[in-house]
């Protein structure tokens, strides 16, 4: 058996940037290994996004982040003496931070891969890897993480246009939520930082436009709910699992730069992500039915651009 563990602790974004890769990698080593187990490590925090994966066998949740952060001695052992325990052929750190390559040390293995000094953010990981891959860190982070990920095996890398259609990662669970229209339209209203948020007010403007064409679209939000009204529905504080599955019922979905959004790339479902405090030269997703609007802050992308483009879109899939 070949035992393979892959590291990437967070965040959602990022997550879903390497789970993209994995089915590609998988069937390059099932030409050449009979038997693969591949666990996951990641911080438990964004670990329920990966269960029911078609492809990895264990999901190793680490409340890594919340011990550090409680000074939680304890589990900081009972954390380390779990990692101590496994044995793998390859160890593969997506992640390229202090704190992944720590956690991949501690492991048991034959190869720890990782970027190398000039490919990677915080440069003392680099000290960690055993095989070290070069890729200049201006490219593009599914281009990255296959080279990552193929070179660990000495693969030939798949090319942009390849990794760009996505392959069946997940299992989803079924989920209802009965409040969808006849043309399902999801605005994230959230992101993992102000700058990369589409402002509510944009949002309320973007909502009354799609109303004009029968649309009554839905937003989900995570801190609270929404004030009632005739112009959208609300969900708020949904489970990464039930995520997964309301995105996966739906025909288009909006929203900034973040991970729930990427993650309609991952499940074949069309979307539109609104690039404004990151390049989307790094992280955009385009295929026919994954747009992008790129700015120089989200204040400055008008409700109607977007909307024109979400129009043609479904016009174009035939929602509408």
């Amino acid at each position: 058996m070949l035992r393979v563990a892959i590291i990437r602790l967070s965040a959602m974004g990022d997550i879903i940037h390497t789970a993209g890769v994995i089915p590609h990698l998988m069937e390059s080593l099932n030409k050449k290994y009979n038997n693969i187990s591949l666990t996951w490590y990641v911080d438990s925090g964004f670990g329920d996004i990966l269960d029911d994966s078609l492809f990895v066998s264990k999901v190793v949740k680490i409340p890594l982040k919340k011990s550090i952060r409680q000074k939680n001695f304890k589990e900081i052992l009972r954390i380390y003496n779990e990692l101590r325990s496994e044995n793998y052929d390859y160890v593969i750190d997506f992640q390229g931070l202090l704190k992944s390559a720590i956690v991949g040390k501690i492991l048991n293995y034959k190869y720890f891969v990782g970027f190398d000094i000039n490919s990677i953010k915080e440069k003392l990981a680099s000290l960690f890897y055993n095989k070290k891959i070069n890729i200049p860190y201006k490219e593009h982070i599914l281009l990255r993480n296959a080279t990552l990920a193929f070179l660990a095996f000495d693969f030939e890398i798949p090319s942009m246009d390849t990794l760009l259609i996505p392959k069946k990662f997940f299992g989803v669970r079924e989920y209802t939520f009965g409040i969808f229209e006849s043309v399902k339209v999801l605005f994230v209203l959230e992101t993992s930082k102000e700058n990369k948020t589409y402002p509510l007010e944009s949002f309320m403007e973007l909502s009354k436009l799609f109303n004009q064409i029968g649309i009554k679209p839905l937003i989900l939000s995570y801190s609270k709910p929404l004030p009632n009204s005739d112009c959208y529905y609300n969900l708020h504080s949904l489970s990464l699992s039930q995520i997964k599955s309301l995105i996966s019922q739906m025909d288009l979905v909006i929203g900034g730069d973040t991970g729930i959004v990427h993650l309609s790339w991952l499940l074949g479902v069309s979307s539109i992500t609104l690039f404004g405090a990151t390049p989307s030269e790094r992280f955009s997703l385009q295929t026919i039915k994954n747009l992008y609007i790129q700015a120089n802050s989200m204040q400055t992308i008008a409700p109607n651009e977007v909307f024109v483009l979400a129009e043609n879109l479904l016009r174009q899939q035939g929602n509408i």
